[in-house]
């Protein structure tokens, strides 16, 4: 009769591989709105604050430059300074952008081995199902033969 507890067995396996699978999936889809709304958060409120700033500190370079007198013209040292700030600026917001990137990726990255890590304890429930079904089918089949062979029912 040990058919019973393996085929027991495999409905366990795959009652748990079930749970074990959801529990990733919330996990997955947790992270990836966390991914999705930092993104959003960037887009939305540290990128236009971080131009708003840099526009501002460049009205106040330039303001300041033209409180000293020094002519503002292509070629002279207040506008070689001034370039150098935007580009400077222009940078900064480039690697801002690229380091949001970098982190949107990373976050897809994680929720997604979350999501794989959930793909497979389903198939290892699955797998450990199929192995109880084929001990359960072995037994059986042991019986009826030991069961054949004595000419009676051998439990």
């Amino acid at each position: 009769m040990a058919f019973i507890g393996n085929i027991v067995a495999a409905q366990s396996a795959k009652a748990i591989a079930a749970y074990n699978q959801a529990v990733f999936n919330q996990q997955w889809k947790f992270e990836d709105a966390k991914t999705k709304a930092k993104a959003k958060v960037y887009d939305e409120v540290t990128r236009p604050k971080l131009i708003d700033d840099q526009i501002f500190a460049y009205s106040q370079f330039f303001v300041d430059a033209l409180n000293t007198g020094a002519e503002f013209r292509p070629g002279e040292t207040t506008w070689l300074v001034a370039l150098k700030n935007k580009q400077r600026m222009a940078t900064d917001l480039a690697m801002a952008d690229y380091n949001k990137e970098v982190e949107r990726i990373d976050g897809v990255n994680a929720a997604l081995l979350i999501k794989a890590k959930g793909e497979a304890e389903r198939y290892k429930g699955l797998l450990t199902a199929q192995t109880e079904y084929t001990k359960a089918g072995a037994s059986l089949l042991t019986m009826g033969y030991k069961s054949y062979h004595a000419g009676r029912l051998i439990l």
